[in-house]
């Protein structure tokens, strides 16, 4: 018994046995996972990029209605007007955000 060595006491946690990797095995997964992020934040930026113009197309349609359409009901106008200043709040809300998060 003396000549044993217990393990199970020395080691707390997990353990795990892997193969070891080769120089190139190790380069193309860094490549592979370099391009995995490329795309993940080319992906971001384009969604981004779209939400940014579609919130701008509605910005530009509320202050054509709002305060430029001569046709608009006064109803009309007064949505226009709501919808702006929806799409302002939310904007300083987000830029205030991100500052005050970093």
């Amino acid at each position: 018994m003396a000549d044993q060595l217990d393990l199970q006491s020395l080691l707390r946690g997990q353990v795990s046995v892997k193969p070891e990797e080769h120089d190139q095995d190790r380069a193309a997964r860094i490549r592979r996972e370099d391009r995995a992020a490329l795309i993940d934040d080319c992906k971001g930026i384009v969604v981004f990029a779209c939400l940014l113009l579609a919130i701008g197309g509605i910005a530009a349609l509320s202050v054509f209605k709002g305060f430029f359409d001569p046709s608009a009901t006064p109803d009309t106008q007064r949505w226009a007007q709501q919808v702006l200043t929806a799409v302002v709040s939310g904007s300083i809300s987000f830029v205030v955000g991100r500052k005050v998060g970093k």
